[in-house]
């Protein structure tokens, strides 16, 4: 019985082992039409090689030190009608003293929104000329605040960094909550260049950080890009090397009708509507990307990470496209029809 119990237990670990290696959805679909392709067409293309992704600058060298501007505990008590007094405290508190860099950009807007409400109090010298260079100091600083967040933030740099995993092709894999989050940082940044300090400190980095970390789509995104690009760079070579025409003498064999299937159900009616989700995806994110990373050291390997990729996807899909139109021109069997 104990044997028994045993043998059942072996059994289910394996099964989970062999589980947690297979593809991802994606993988699966681009690796199966593969295996077709080889088979009807003797072909011998390989696994495809991802290479390494253009390496994230380290934190130490994106991070920028941001004065500490303090006003006089006898001045802000002065200030406590207008609620300045009280954002003063939650800085100096032993959680303010150690605030995330998204919690630090919250702070200093809030901050300036306030301290802008305040000037418009009536306050006598010296306090309103040091409230109006604090106001002057802040604004000149806000910028380093919000490039802290965009380049140190763990949450936004495990976004950037990519995962091993692909998305799931029909599934929504969490595109339009991470799109929406990445709309409310742009916004945020927008605010913050038109120095509407009111409606940016409206806007809580946390929330859309926390939907960025829940959904995971970016990396994946990224994973999906560079692999399906990597797939076509082992799928395209010897699918390109083998002249359409050679096929043509064998009239409608059933080579050609297996290929047919083969281009119809696997390749239109999967690989390549995976592909266009994908191309949909990037398209639409990509450039809130670039704006918000915009003269940002981050932003050439982002590019590498998602625009390239991206593009040469494009183009190795449109080969293997072409060789499938050569076929279809030089043996009439309606493939591409």
């Amino acid at each position: 019985m104990l044997l028994k119990q045993v043998l059942l237990l072996n059994l289910l670990v394996l099964a989970l082992l062999l589980s947690g290696c297979s593809d991802s959805a994606g993988v699966a679909t681009l690796r199966d039409y593969q295996q077709r392709l080889n088979r009807v067409l003797e072909l011998d293309s390989t696994k495809p090689q991802l290479p390494a992704a253009a390496a994230l600058p380290a934190k130490s060298a994106l991070q920028q030190p941001l004065p500490d501007l303090r006003i006089d505990l006898l001045d802000a008590f002065a200030t406590r009608r207008c609620g300045l007094d009280q954002l003063i405290a939650e800085r100096n508190s032993s959680l303010g003293k150690v605030f995330t860099a998204s919690k630090r950009l919250h702070y200093e807007l809030r901050f300036l929104a306030t301290l802008e409400l305040c000037l418009t109090e009536a306050w006598e010298e010296p306090l309103k000329s040091q409230l109006s260079q604090v106001y002057q100091q802040k604004q000149q600083t806000i910028g380093i605040a919000l490039s802290n967040m965009l380049q140190t933030d763990d949450t936004l740099r495990k976004t950037w960094l990519g995962s091993n995993k692909a998305l799931i092709p029909g599934s929504d894999n969490g595109f339009t909550a991470s799109l929406g989050a990445l709309q409310q940082l742009l916004e945020l940044k927008q605010a913050i260049a038109r120095e509407d300090w009111y409606s940016a400190s409206r806007i809580d980095p946390e929330a859309a950080l926390a939907s960025l970390y829940r959904s995971d789509f970016f990396p994946q995104l990224q994973f999906s890009l560079r692999y399906a690009n990597s797939w076509f760079n082992a799928v395209n070579p010897p699918l390109l090397s083998l002249a359409p025409a050679s096929l043509c003498p064998r009239g409608q064999s059933e080579q050609l009708t297996i290929l047919t299937t083969v281009f119809r159900k696997y390749f239109i009616g999967e690989v390549q509507a995976y592909l266009a989700e994908l191309n949909r995806y990037q398209q639409q994110s990509w450039p809130l990307i670039a704006e918000l990373y915009q003269d940002s050291p981050l932003l050439p390997v982002l590019q590498q990470r998602y625009q390239q990729p991206a593009t040469e996807l494009q183009q190795q899909l449109l080969q293997h496209v072409g060789w499938y139109q050569q076929l279809n021109q030089l043996c009439p069997v309606g493939l591409t029809g």
